[in-house]
This record gives structure tokens, C-alpha cells and sequence, in this order.
């Protein structure tokens, strides 16, 4: 009878350590979102490296030449904004005041999702330093009045060679 006790108290500590895995990262990803972010950012773990030492929930790609990186970031807007109201009356201008011949690729954005809930997603362009154009997508969803907002920027040219990634990463994120 004590062996068959300590058989299940056995059988449950281990169920029990099984079910408080902390991290459900898909196969193949890892979770680069700071410790006490509030949310899961998976990314592929061959091909980009975690930024989140730096203080930053995000990565960028595993090359020299290639800068291209994701973050998402948090925003607490002083009144409650949709994910829209917050790229019309925040974004919007800040990125047109920022960057050389900035616009926005209209046929690229619309409606998504983003941990679950309704997001936007929009796709820009714009000259930050010399004669290099930076191609970005935002998806920004809006919880409990904060507006988080998932970010890819990659020299244009390198834009599209990121892509099955990024969605994944997009796929992929959940709130904790």
C-alpha cells in the first residue's frame, strides 16, 4: 500500500511539474519577451536572436549585414484609443515628421489579430539616414486601455525575405 502511495504522489508531482511549464513556445521558437513583459513573443531560434538582455522585448536576425528586427512595445495613451485612433492621432504624425519620404503602403494593411484580439496592421516606408529606405510593419491591438504594438523593420530590399517569419511571430504571440 505505501509503495502504491508513493507510486501516485510520484506520478503527481511530475504531472503537476509538467503542467507549470512556463514557457509553451512552438517548436522550434523561443519566447524573447522580457521576463515581466505580459505576453509571449515567439521567434524562430536558428535565425534571430533575443534583443530582451538590452531591456527590449524583441530580436533581430542572426547576420552581420542584416539588420532587420522585431520588438513589441507598450504604450499607455493618456485616453482610451482603438488601435486605429492611436496610428491616426500618434503614429501618424510622429512618422511623418520623422522620415524622409515617408507613406504608407496602403494595399499592404488592414484588419488582423494579435494575442487573440482584433488588431491593425500597417506597412510604411521611409529614409531615416542617407539614401536607405526602411520598410516597417506595425500590428497594434489595444488590452486594458494599453496599446500594444508589434514591430518589423528591415531595409526595404530585405523586407520580404522576413516574412514567414514575422507572421509566425504575429501567429504566434499570446498574452500571458
Amino acid at each position: 500500500m505505501k509503495r502504491i502511495v508513493a507510486l501516485l504522489l510520484l506520478s503527481l508531482t511530475l504531472l503537476t511539474l509538467v503542467a507549470c511549464k512556463k514557457d509553451n513556445a512552438p517548436e522550434g521558437t523561443v519566447d524573447v519577451a522580457i521576463e515581466n513583459a505580459g505576453f509571449h513573443l515567439y521567434v524562430p531560434e536558428t535565425t534571430w536572436m533575443s534583443t530582451a538582455s538590452s531591456g527590449i522585448s524583441g530580436a533581430r536576425v542572426y547576420s552581420g549585414e542584416d539588420f532587420s528586427n522585431v520588438n513589441v512595445t507598450v504604450y499607455y495613451p493618456e485616453e482610451v484609443l482603438s488601435a486605429a485612433d492611436y496610428w491616426e492621432k500618434k503614429c501618424l504624425q510622429e512618422y511623418t515628421a520623422y522620415y524622409k519620404e515617408f507613406k504608407v503602403l496602403e494595399d499592404k494593411c488592414g484588419d488582423t489579430t494579435l494575442g487573440g484580439l482584433d488588431a491593425k496592421r500597417y506597412v510604411f516606408e521611409g529614409k531615416l539616414e542617407g539614401d536607405v529606405t526602411y520598410r516597417f510593419q506595425q500590428v497594434m491591438t489595444v488590452k486594458d486601455t494599453m496599446v500594444y504594438v508589434f514591430t518589423y523593420t528591415a531595409k526595404a530590399e530585405l523586407y520580404d525575405s522576413h516574412l514567414t517569419d514575422v507572421e509566425a511571430m504575429v501567429t504566434n504571440f499570446t498574452f500571458r
